[in-house]
């Protein structure tokens, strides 16, 4: 195909109300065009998924999950979910339970976080990163995400599943840290760091014990900071927020170069997409409008292609926590538009390209293609009736 990924998109468009039109239709006919069902038979199948925390619902409904874990079974199978002990424990709650979803939910590196592979990776402080042994024992793995934004990244997809969700909690600490990494402050020209630490409306300012800190994880680059610096000591810097895109993709390689590229699927579920990442354990309004499904063998392919299908809709500004600021910039990802230019969502794709993750250049396929309605006549209806 020219050099181009395939991506199976199923929409939210509903052309006919029958039941082969509906969401699940196109759930199953993309299971169908990645080829799971002929890929799984005899092997160990891990089903990465975001079960959600606490009083979050928006995760990828337990429906989708067992019908993918039923399906794998149904073609001789053997599927197991995983996610990180802290979203399994409550993960019932939520409707997430073996007897619902119909196969075992395990912890990626075991209940105690103590079951793992340490691999090198030498960056920005991090020495080791830590790949959870229930993710190496799989034979297949299904990336099966649920399409969010995400405070560090701007936007969670595949890519993010993996590089957070398949890590004992110290490694994802350490990824998350990288953003301190590189300096950002002068101690030796600050007059003025208490006031610096007034200047954030968020409070992600901080000057304690003689040192000031920043939580980039949160901050969206409104620059207030940087205006009220007097004696330019503070930077807010681009190099910062990007290394945790990077060690992203650094995390995201491991996983694959140990499963193997060719014995993994991905499968975007872009409904209810909230400001916030699942883990956060709550669930709010969605900021971008459902846009529906898309699967495909290669991970940049598939979030290219739901960051491109969303990147001209418009942002539900209601749902956007008051207290955040809203950037108007026209030539900005919503996701960044929310989030900071500095974690535009595109950056996973670049990192990901530089660690050879996959292809970012895509062909969009109608995984369901809809049949035409064509209305012959104009119609005419009665006036509305006023009640009260």
């Amino acid at each position: 195909m020219n050099g181009k990924s395939i991506v199976f998109f199923g929409s939210t468009e509903t052309p006919v109300l029958k039941r082969e039109y509906a969401f699940a239709a196109k759930f199953d006919t993309i299971i169908d065009r990645l080829g799971i069902k002929e890929a799984v038979k005899k092997k160990d199948v891990a089903i990465k998924a975001h079960l959600g925390y606490k009083s979050n619902f928006s995760a990828v409904h337990p429906f989708l999950l067992g019908r993918l874990a039923r399906t794998i079974k149904e073609a001789e199978g053997r599927p197991y979910v995983l996610d990180i002990p802290r979203q399994i424990q409550d993960a019932y709650l939520r409707g997430y339970a073996e007897n619902v979803i119909g196969c075992p939910i395990l912890p990626a590196a075991g209940i105690e976080d103590k079951y793992y592979v340490e691999k090198e990776v030498n960056y920005k402080g991090v020495k080791t990163l830590k790949m959870g042994g229930n993710v190496k024992d799989a034979d297949i793995l299904i990336d099966l995400t649920h399409v969010k934004g995400h405070n560090n990244s701007g936007f969670g997809g595949a890519m993010k599943n993996l590089a957070l969700g398949c890590f004992t909690e110290d490694s994802r600490y350490a990824m998350h840290d990288t953003v301190n990494y590189d300096p950002y402050w002068s101690a030796e020209r600050s007059t003025d760091a208490k006031e610096l630490a007034k200047a954030c409306p968020y409070g992600l300012i901080e000057f304690k014990k003689g040192r000031l800190t920043v939580d980039f994880g949160l901050c969206n680059q409104c620059m207030r900071c940087v205006q009220a610096d007097r004696d330019g000591c503070l930077q807010i810097n681009r190099e910062n927020f990007e290394s945790f895109f990077e060690a992203m993709a650094i995390a995201t390689n491991l996983v694959l170069s140990e499963i193997g590229k060719e014995n993994c699927f991905y499968i975007n579920v872009a409904l209810d997409m909230t400001e916030y990442c699942d883990c956060w354990g709550f669930t709010t309004g969605n900021i971008l409008p459902d846009l529906g499904l898309l699967g495909s063998r290669d991970i940049l392919a598939v979030d290219k292609a739901t960051l491109d299908l969303l990147a001209d809709k418009p942002i539900i500004r209601e749902n956007v926590a008051k207290n955040s600021d809203i950037n108007d910039d026209p030539d900005l990802h919503p996701f960044a538009r929310i989030h900071g230019p500095y974690k535009d969502p595109y950056l996973q794709v670049m990192y990901g390209e530089k660690y050879s993750l996959g292809n970012p250049k895509y062909e969009i396929e109608d995984a369901l293609p809809l049949p035409k309605i064509e209305r012959k006549t104009t119609p005419k209806f009665p006036k509305a009736l006023k009640i009260y």
